[in-house]
């Protein structure tokens, strides 16, 4: 066998706005990823897997980072893409998406500044459906994992210059979601349950 291969092509800009408050970056990419071990089926106690797939995705992101005022501060991304099997052992994946894999994805992070010392901020994190499969296989058509949209939360207290603490809630709605689904959906993970994380930073 030989290893996987992996060729990226982007074309991007950037742009400073609000007297460079903001910055805004666009690019569109496409990744082809070739020699993609595949099992052969039936076939594999005597083929075992071989170097017979090749992918493409190909997709959009832009994003938007920076301080809308003196106290607010924002990093927003939204990312668009489409996947395909372009070559595979079995022809009849060819053309059809990859499994695992959500097409549209957002982010967006609002920080706010309330004193010198003290600060806020919540994060939204969404992701489309995805159909569940093997990895670097076509997607199934019969389970799916459902899309989804999870949100944090965050607190920063700078004691001295040195000393500071932080305070992560995570899924603070204790959403119940999914990652990701393998074996025809019988193998499912899934998305940590409402976490808090709280920790102190000393620097020397």
């Amino acid at each position: 066998s030989k290893p996987e291969t992996t060729e990226n092509i982007e074309l991007g800009t950037k742009w400073s706005l609000m007297d460079d408050k903001l910055l805004f970056s666009a690019a569109l990419f496409q990744i082809t990823k070739k020699d993609v071990m595949e099992s052969v089926g039936s076939s594999y106690a005597t083929l075992g897997t071989l170097n017979t797939g090749r992918n493409r995705v190909t997709g959009f992101e832009v994003s938007l980072t920076g301080n809308i005022t003196d106290k607010l501060s924002s990093q927003v991304g939204l990312t668009m893409m489409d996947s395909e099997i372009l070559d595979s052992f079995d022809s009849t994946n060819e053309g059809e998406r990859l499994s695992n894999f959500a097409d549209n994805s957002a982010f967006l992070q609002l920080r706010y500044q309330i004193t010198d010392k003290l600060a806020l901020g919540s994060v939204a994190t969404y992701s489309s459906e995805q159909f569940s499969g093997q990895p670097d296989s076509a997607a199934g058509d019969t389970y799916k994992v459902p899309s989804y949209t999870v949100f944090d939360m965050f607190a920063s207290y700078d004691f001295t210059k040195k000393l500071s603490a932080r305070l992560n809630v995570g899924n603070i709605t204790d959403k119940d979601y999914y990652l990701a689904s393998y074996r025809s959906g019988a193998f499912t993970y899934k998305g940590d349950a409402r976490n808090a994380q709280l920790s102190l930073a000393y620097e020397f």
